[in-house]
Order: C-alpha cells, then sequence, then structure tokens
C-alpha cells in the first residue's frame, strides 16, 4: 500500500490529473467490523476507481480531548497493515495538528476531490470532519454533489443490537469482555508489542507499555496466544497496574503480539 502525507498531496503527489479514486475516512482505530464495511463499500468502486483510505497518524481526540481519550486499540503499524491487507491500495495518512485541525469540511473534502481524484466516498452515518467537527455525513453529500462525487453514508454494524464502535470496543476490552471485543472487532484483541520494552526470563514475559497509551484490559487474569518471529504459544496473561505479564512453559523468538482469548477469559473481578 503507498502511504502518501496530506502536504505531499495537496503538493501534487497525484499528479495534475489524479485518476479517479474512491475513499473512505475515518480514524480506523482497531479497523473492526465497521471500519471494514466502509472499506467493503469502496472496493466494490475497483476496478475502475483506485481504493484509498484517508486516516490520521494518531488519533484527533489526543488533541483535541486528551482528558477524555482512553487509548489506542491499534498502533499506526497495526492499523496500516489492516488496511493494505484488506485491499486498499493507497493510504492518505494525516497529522492532526496547528493548520490541519483548522480546515473546513468543504476544503477539506475538495482538496480530497481535486488533489486525490476522489470521486466516491463512503464514510459512516456518524461521520463528522472539519473545524469543530461541524461538517457531518449528509453535509459531506452535499458539498462532494458539487463537485459531481458520489456518497455512500454507511449505517453503524450492529452486534447484538449494539453498535460496533472503537469506544464501544475500548469499554469492553477495559471490562476485561474479550468475548464482546471480539465480536465488534472479528478478531482477538491483539497489542502489538513491537518496539515496546520487553523481559524474557525462564518462561516469563513481562511487557511494560509506557507511554505508548494501549487500552488495557481490567486488572485481572486471562489466557491467549504470545506470536514471536519464530512460533505462537498459548500463554496465561495477568494485568496489574499497567504492567503485563505472561506465562508459558516455553517462550522463544523476539514478541510479537500478544492475543486475548475470549474463549478461555478467566478474569476475577474485584481483585
Amino acid at each position: 500500500m503507498r502511504i502518501v502525507t496530506w502536504d505531499e498531496a495537496i503538493a501534487g503527489a497525484f499528479g495534475l490529473e489524479p485518476p479517479p479514486a474512491a475513499a473512505t475516512i475515518g480514524v480506523f482505530d482497531g479497523v473492526h467490523r465497521g471500519h471494514r464495511e466502509l472499506v467493503r463499500r469502496v472496493l466494490k468502486k475497483a476496478p475502475g476507481k483506485v481504493p484509498v483510505a484517508v486516516t490520521f497518524r494518531e488519533n484527533p481526540k489526543r488533541v483535541t480531548a486528551p482528558h477524555r481519550f482512553a487509548g489506542d486499540l491499534f498502533t499506526l503499524d497495526q492499523k496500516l497493515e489492516a488496511l493494505d491487507d484488506l485491499g486498499l491500495t493507497v493510504c492518505v495518512l494525516i497529522d492532526f495538528s496547528g493548520d490541519f485541525s483548522k480546515l473546513g469540511g468543504n476544503e477539506f473534502i475538495s482538496t480530497l476531490v481535486g488533489s486525490c481524484g476522489v470521486r466516491f466516498f463512503a464514510v459512516g452515518s456518524d461521520f463528522k470532519c472539519g473545524y469543530r467537527l461541524s461538517t457531518d455525513a449528509h453535509d459531506v453529500r452535499e458539498i462532494a454533489a458539487g463537485f459531481h462525487a458520489e456518497v455512500d453514508v454507511v449505517e453503524p454494524v450492529l452486534v447484538d443490537g449494539e453498535k460496533v464502535s472503537s469506544s464501544g470496543i475500548r469499554a469492553a476490552v477495559t471490562r476485561g469482555r474479550m468475548d464482546l471485543a471480539l465480536a465488534m472487532l472479528g478478531r482477538p484483541y491483539t497489542l502489538d508489542l513491537r518496539g515496546l520494552e520487553t523481559e524474557s526470563n525462564h518462561g516469563l514475559l513481562d511487557v511494560v507499555p509506557g507511554k505508548r497509551g494501549f487500552v488495557l484490559p481490567r486488572f485481572g487474569n486471562y489466557v491467549g496466544t504470545l506470536v514471536t518471529d519464530s512460533r505462537k504459544s498459548v500463554v496465561s496473561i495477568s494485568v496489574r497496574h499497567g504492567h503485563i505479564r505472561a506465562r508459558a512453559d516455553f517462550l522463544e523468538g523476539r514478541p510479537l503480539f500478544l492475543e486475548f482469548d475470549p474463549e478461555h477469559d478467566y478474569t476475577k473481578q474485584g481483585e
């Protein structure tokens, strides 16, 4: 997947006459089942249009509401890898900082049309963009129509009557509800250990998340899978005061991912 920054896009990275593109826009934290439905709508337009994701290097809430931001479900690497695996061929990656945060919704959409060649947008029904989130999904449809671009406003995906959302998944994880997280994500909740400080000794792996900003399960005990660069191992996992310890009969290789198994969740409530 080709990664193009916002600055590169507006500077002409797609050429004077960009090829027609179909795009979905969002934070895509976790790349959950709702996000995958948006991608599916985009891919339906291929091969007639280049399939594009427009997303952010960091969650904008880290800037706009840091006191209310509960943490990330995915690292940037996980997000980009997941979007690539889904079949998107271009990602426009935005740094949500000073100048961009003041960009109006009309200018944002018109730039995607003019500089990136977007002729089709797939956005969720609760989508908002622009300065102070003043432009909603239906505004996007009206703006895009002025540029002869189509907008598909997609209703939420539901699990047992509950809307799939990144905030809902964060809440499930922090309650230790790995079964609900699995249902909404479509995969086990997985921590990216690459680049983190870890220490392995005699079948024990200690993980120090530090300032990474993970969403961690509630205090308790779990079972999961440790993925290293040489094997997968079933492990027991304890979460205590922001510290994670995985235990297995045998550990080998560089730790890459830690998956939480919802079918063998034995969280001890109230510890």
